[in-house]
């Protein structure tokens, strides 16, 4: 492995000792070295960011995530629970925002528990088809690009309150649509802008005059006050014959993070609550640990649920 991506791993590398050992593993999965090299050059080539921020802003995701994990064994408790207290901060500082969400979305290529997510969704699509799509929170659109590029709906929406957001994941597609133009077979020849749209707006305010054959959202619930309210709003928004992919974390502290979820049972329950039947799951932890003494230590695990409406 050389140029752009080797570049990289070597200044995380210097700026952190568990990085190196992590990615000299990381290093042999040869699919999401590539997709790590395709986001790398959008950074550089479309957003003009170099490599010395990248590796900065993943490194500052790693560091954040061990702060408030030594917050949480401490305490029990993340270190925030109202929006109000994490929306000026993150959500609507766009320079905090594009630096947490570059590095967040770095580690989705990175990170096991993320791959192994990305994996699910993937095989997800492989089934999914209709005529409307719609993600809640699409972030930098990691799920969203895959979706499109599978074409299984005809039209394709992602609701996202930060505005850093939004314009990254249209950028994003814009950009990877174009670079694959060669070896994807979509109908990229047609107006793709015309087939999806990236609306910047709280879902919880997110007034639909239509239903959805699939929603899709990626580890939202332990980003709001009342989960419930989100999953029976999803619900409502699905068709009868519709399907939801969704994905949350248990024990698992961000600076964002203020919901907690302590056990699988309780993020089971609250989707059936909610109106849905979870038809089958899946659950990845942080450092490949065992999920049993994962859920004994209080470790991050992530969820990801394929779910129908009961």
């Amino acid at each position: 492995m050389a140029g752009l991506l080797q570049d990289f791993i070597n200044i995380v590398s210097e700026g952190s000792s568990f990085q190196k050992a992590y990615l000299e593993e990381w290093s042999k999965n040869a699919y999401y070295k590539k997709e790590l090299e395709l986001l790398l050059e959008f950074y550089l080539n479309q957003c003009g960011y170099d490599l010395a921020f990248l590796a900065e802003a993943y490194n500052f995701i790693n560091e954040m995530v061990m702060e408030e994990t030594y917050y949480f064994i401490q305490n029990g408790t993340y270190r925030h629970s109202t929006f109000a207290e994490v929306n000026d901060r993150v959500y609507q500082n766009k320079e905090y925002m594009t630096k947490y969400m570059c590095g967040l979305t770095i580690s989705d290529h990175i990170w096991h528990q993320h791959i192994e997510m990305l994996s699910y969704f993937e095989a997800f699509l492989g089934n999914a088809s209709g005529d409307r799509y719609l993600e809640i929170g699409p972030g930098f659109g990691q799920y969203l690009l895959r979706a499109i590029e599978k074409d299984g709906f005809k039209r394709y929406l992602a609701v996202d309150l930060s505005e850093a957001s939004v314009q990254g994941c249209k950028n994003f597609i814009k950009y990877r649509n174009k670079a694959r133009k060669e070896t994807v077979q979509i109908a990229l020849e047609e107006n793709m802008e015309g087939k999806y749209a990236v609306l910047q707006k709280n879902f919880f305010e997110f007034d639909a005059k239509e239903k959805f054959d699939c929603i899709v959202m990626g580890e939202v619930l332990e980003h709001v006050e009342e989960p419930l309210q989100m999953l029976e709003k999803i619900s409502s928004l699905l068709t009868k014959d519709g399907t939801a992919f969704l994905t949350t974390v248990i024990n698992a502290p961000a600076i964002d993070h203020i919901y907690l979820f302590s056990t699988i049972d309780e993020v089971l329950e609250m989707v059936k609550d909610a109106g849905l039947q979870v038809k089958d799951y899946i659950c990845a932890v942080a450092g490949n640990m065992p999920l049993e003494q994962a859920l004994r230590k209080k470790r991050a695990i992530t969820i990801a649920m394929i779910a129908e409406k009961l």
